[in-house]
């Protein structure tokens, strides 16, 4: 028994709603005018049966609970004398306390990753799923990978009906999403597609009850997420609004314009040190290891700085670049530089002069793009990154031609062009050149970074085995390695997968694709997540897609190759690990600006949560939350063991199918149509290597 409390209308009623839609569904086809205005008629089916007493009944029921949903905004009485609390996970006071206070006010939940946010979430849908039998949930997420992840967490912790459930994304014909918003009850979907179905007025906007905003952090701008509130608010005053998020933002402004943008009443923020959490979450081991550049880098350093002497000089004579430290310079100082010039510029510079300056101010920018890319990433990622300019692959004639005429460049770039010219064809090929049998050939460490990061990484493995002596416990630990830039993560997969068979690698990137890199579809990013947790590979190098939200499952050791100046972005890292069990943190940081940037990043977020936890007013917060439920109505905490049946996941349509397999391998190269993921799942003892192109291994 589920213990779910069913109203009248869903006892009685199921018959009527499967011959006509949900009671109270709009029919799409004009755009709700206000709350509650999509009325359903009077069922023909109860019509030509009201012969029967049972059919009066029936009909009489129906049109009372019809009438008070509409004198309470569609809030059930019954059910909601009571707020319904699941037993059947273990009781968390953080979690009933935040639960509680979600549903009598518009909440920014901030909780560390892995300490259940998606349970809260879940327990106020299924409250105003019960309280609101004519209403719509909806549950927003920003990739559908994650879309699909959260209806399954949500159904495994209360137990909603399958069939009130759909999740929708892009790939969704607009004319099916339009039946599944009138026949649902509870929506999953990624915000472009609420945006587009709200323009269309094929969302029911005035139905809607709650409204739940996963990584809520990114409601910033005009994302997705802000257009939904603005748009729906526009109908109805009368839904509850629930954000989830890591951490709240990167700084304060940041922060209140989440508030402001999804109309929070309050936050509920838990930090790692919060002491109602600390009986749940496992010590996290956070170790900074500060790496010089060593002799090599810094020659080629001093190079790159001469060379963005001579381009950056003439922006300084000209007055319209003021700071003169060019080694301390950034790529964003430089933009911040020319937006000054285009709103103010010199009446001294008009014509011909004003394109000259726009040229050099580009090449300034790709350079100290490349600059930064030296500092934190090493050679080969500048070489790549340079490659793309001279070879014409970025489309900047102007930026090559110059580059070209300059002496100092050229040399350089000949010198990395004899370092990694040939790791960069096999690279776009797809093909590791270790895979290839040149064994003899040795990996060239672009960055002392590399050297150390490979060091933690064996030193890891082999401690971890020498305290697990079989086979089975061996094989449960994992890795994760996060690098901001693909070429990065290609670098650090190929280092790894020299030592096989230690270590099993895989790259982890998103969809985005370029002329010389395949991105992952998101079907084949939840493939990977799979073979991660089932042990498929036991180390897996990712881009910022494995930061956020995904259910990874337990990583031991969490590596950061590059420090961030959002503390957002680390947070979601250091999530990934220390779950279940211990986790250890590993940044590695090079000696100078990098190691500036992380400091200045934790300084941002201890500003933040200080913020938030004292009672200063540093934040503005909505004050017309709504309370949903009708005055003199206060629902009481009811506990209760929910049960539930197995989850059955949407089937794939056809057409989504991948013409080639992700998996496959013959002799160390990638063969399309190969082998399907479940072929290749069962040849797991195989070592995994992840090309730019596609996935390889060797048996």
């Amino acid at each position: 028994m589920s213990g779910r409390q069913r109203t009248l209308f869903q006892t009685w009623g199921s018959s009527i709603s499967r011959s006509s839609g949900t009671p109270g569904c709009s029919s799409g086809t004009e755009r709700p005018q206000s709350p509650g205005s999509s009325k359903a008629p009077l069922p023909a089916a109860a019509e030509a049966q009201l012969e029967s007493d049972d059919d009066v009944l029936l009909v009489a029921a129906y049109e009372a609970e019809r009438q008070l949903c509409l004198e309470n905004g569609g809030f059930c009485t019954s059910a909601g004398a009571l707020w319904i609390y699941p037993t059947n996970c273990p009781v968390r006071d953080y979690q009933l306390h935040i639960s509680r206070a979600a549903l009598f006010c518009n909440t920014l939940v901030c909780l560390p990753t892995g300490l259940g946010k998606t349970f809260i979430a879940a327990v106020v849908m299924y409250n105003f799923y019960r309280w609101f039998p004519s209403g719509k949930v909806v549950f927003m997420a920003p990739t559908k990978p994650l879309v699909t992840q959260q209806i399954e967490a949500c159904y495994q912790v209360m137990g909603i009906p399958q069939s009130h459930m759909a999740e929708m994304t892009g790939s969704t014909q607009a004319s099916t999403r339009k039946e599944i918003w009138c026949s649902k009850r509870v929506l999953f979907l990624t915000p472009q597609v609420m945006v587009n179905d709200l323009s269309r007025g094929a969302c029911p906007a005035a139905e809607i009850k709650c409204l739940v905003i996963d990584e809520a952090h990114k409601a910033l701008g005009n994302y997705a997420y802000c257009q939904v509130v603005r748009e729906l608010v526009k109908y109805t005053n009368h839904f509850r609004i629930l954000a989830l998020s890591a951490t709240p933002g990167s700084d304060i402004k940041a922060v209140q314009q989440v508030i402001t943008n999804l109309l929070i009443g309050q936050i509920e923020l838990r930090s790692e040190d919060s002491p109602d959490i600390l009986t749940y979450s496992h010590e996290r081991k956070v170790e900074k290891l500060i790496v010089p550049l060593g002799e090599e880098l810094a020659a080629i350093q001093k190079t790159y700085i001469q060379i963005l002497e001579s381009f950056a000089r003439s922006l300084i004579q000209r007055n319209v670049l003021m700071r003169r430290d060019i080694p301390n310079l950034t790529k964003y100082q430089i933009i911040l530089a020319r937006d000054q010039f285009r709103k103010n510029p010199s009446p001294n510079i008009v014509g011909i002069q004003q394109g000259i300056i726009e040229g050099e101010f580009a090449i300034c920018i790709s350079l100290y793009h490349g600059y930064e890319l030296l500092q934190q990433m090493g050679m080969r990622s500048l070489y790549f990154f340079l490659c793309g300019i001279m070879d014409g692959t970025k489309g900047m004639t102007r930026s090559k031609n110059e580059l070209g005429r300059n002496e100092d460049f050229m040399k350089l770039y000949n010198h990395l062009e004899c370092m990694f010219a040939r790791t960069r064809s096999t690279s776009a090929n797809g093909i590791s050149a270790i895979q290839q049998g040149d064994k003899n050939k040795k990996f060239v460490y672009s960055h002392p970074k590399l050297k150390k990061l490979e060091e933690v990484v064996i030193e890891h493995f082999k401690s971890w085995n020498a305290e697990n002596t079989t086979e089975k416990k061996r094989d449960e630990t994992r890795v994760m390695i996060f690098s901001s830039f693909r070429d990065s993560v290609q670098e650090i997969a190929e280092m790894l997968s020299q030592h096989q068979p230690i270590i099993r690698v895989m790259t982890f990137v998103g969809h985005a694709s370029g002329k010389s890199t395949k991105g992952f579809t998101q079907k084949e990013q939840l493939e990977v997540v799979k073979q991660f947790r089932d042990g498929g590979y036991n180390t897996l190098v990712s881009t910022c897609v494995g930061e956020e939200g995904l259910d990874i499952g337990e990583v031991d050791l969490i590596i950061c190759f590059d420090s961030q100046k959002s503390p957002i972005r680390l947070v979601q890292r250091m999530g990934r690990t220390g779950r279940k069990r211990q986790g250890r943190i590993v940044i590695i940081l090079s000696e100078g600006r990098e190691e500036r940037i992380y400091n200045q990043s934790q300084s941002n977020k201890r500003s933040i949560y200080k913020a938030i936890s004292s009672n200063r007013q540093v934040l503005h917060f909505y004050q017309r939350s709504p309370r949903m439920v009708p005055d003199g109505i206060n629902p009481k905490l009811h506990k209760m063991f929910i049960t539930h049946g197995v989850y059955e996941p949407e089937k794939p349509s056809r057409n989504l199918q991948r013409k080639s397999s992700i998996f496959s391998y013959r002799d160390g190269l990638r063969q399309p149509n190969e082998k399907s993921p479940k072929e290749a799942r069962t040849e797991s003892q195989g070592t995994w290597l992840c090309s730019v192109n596609g996935f390889i291994t060797k048996g």
